[in-house]
């Protein structure tokens, strides 16, 4: 049987420094049947001086008139109208993989209920020294799956498959809701891409217990310039994507008036976090205190609770108290919950 073709979007602007990088993680995957796509959103550096030492016929690389993050739409979407893979993989052009990426991950699509899959990312600076590992699901299994309409609603409350480098997903799922999305959004594409896929197909996405890629920090990114803006847009963008998604589709995912407001609390108990980490303190509490009316359970009713009292102290109590009902609800549950 032949192996699936994958088709790696790497989308770049100004990244001269750490793009030769990123097309080496690809040139090193010990998983062969691959190309790469860079997009270049009209970098002013030497981005593409460095893509063409790279005479790898896999790698292809489009060049585009500068547009910015409020078009990441049109570039992966240009990226996907020449692909030729029946894949798709994310691979920002200041991120790189580790060598069994895909050799790791291609298998997990041979069960054909799995739609997209994703696993642990480790952060690295700018020098590629490792300087922790990002939120991602507390199990011990290799391979956890969580059914596409559990999915949609557990990311209308917090995009637990940030950072996309290890996001890999169906050609055909994409495709089905309408390529890459920026409903909502003036800075993401991926959870409203993510947000559609899940809702407009039954099926499975597969979490892998296995570092697949490596997300790089530094100053000049812009979702460590604008965490606060991407904060507040996640609600924002479940309701751009819930006002666009048919009945079927909206029964699908079981969306209704708590699950709805749910969405709410967790995005306003996320903002109010964020403005304590910046000594917001009055803004802190006005999203503390909507987080509280909009809250359907106790659960979140108690952490908007303790996100009032923390901006009232100027001390983050919020982050210790989810730690603390995550591992309860895994207790009492006994299954996993989703983090980040």
């Amino acid at each position: 049987m032949a192996r699936p073709l994958v088709t790696i979007i790497s989308p770049t602007y100004n990244q001269e420094r750490f793009v030769a990088a990123c097309a080496e993680s690809a040139l090193a995957q010990t998983y062969t049947e691959w190309e790469q796509i860079f997009v270049d959103d009209g970098s002013s550096d030497g981005t593409r001086d460095v893509l063409a030492r790279f005479r790898d016929p896999r790698i292809r690389v489009v060049v585009l008139p500068h547009a910015g993050v409020g078009a990441l739409d049109r570039t992966y979407n240009a990226a996907l109208a020449v692909a030729r893979g029946s894949l798709i993989a994310i691979l920002e052009g200041d991120d790189c993989w580790a060598a069994d990426k895909l050799a790791v991950q291609v298998p997990s699509f041979e069960d054909a209920s799995t739609f997209l899959s994703w696993g642990r990312a480790e952060l690295i600076d700018e020098r590629g020294a490792l300087v922790g590992e990002a939120a991602r699901l507390a199990t011990g299994s290799m391979c956890t799956r969580i059914p596409a309409d559990v999915a949609f609603r557990r990311l209308t409350r917090s995009n637990f498959l940030t950072p996309t480098v290890t996001v890999m997903v169906r050609r055909t799922a994409l495709e089905r809701s309408g390529g890459f999305r920026q409903s909502g959004s003036s800075l993401l594409v991926d959870l409203p891409t993510w947000l559609w896929a899940t809702a407009t197909q039954d099926g499975h996405v597969a979490f892998l217990n296995h570092p697949l890629g490596r997300y790089r920090v530094h100053g000049a990114q812009t979702s460590q310039r604008r965490r606060a803006q991407m904060t507040r847009e996640h609600f924002a963008i479940v309701q751009a994507v819930v006002s666009e998604l048919d009945t079927s589709a909206l029964a699908r995912v079981q969306w209704d008036e708590r699950a709805r407001r749910s969405a709410e609390s967790r995005a306003r108990l996320a903002e109010g976090e964020v403005a304590l980490e910046t000594g917001e303190f009055r803004a802190a509490r006005a999203a503390f205190l909507r987080a509280l009316g909009a809250a359907p359970n106790p659960g979140d009713r108690a952490l908007s609770a303790v996100g009032v009292l923390s901006s009232i102290l100027r001390r983050n109590l919020v982050r210790s108290a989810f730690s603390a009902r995550a591992r309860l609800q895994r207790v009492l549950r006994g299954r996993p919950p989703v983090t980040g």
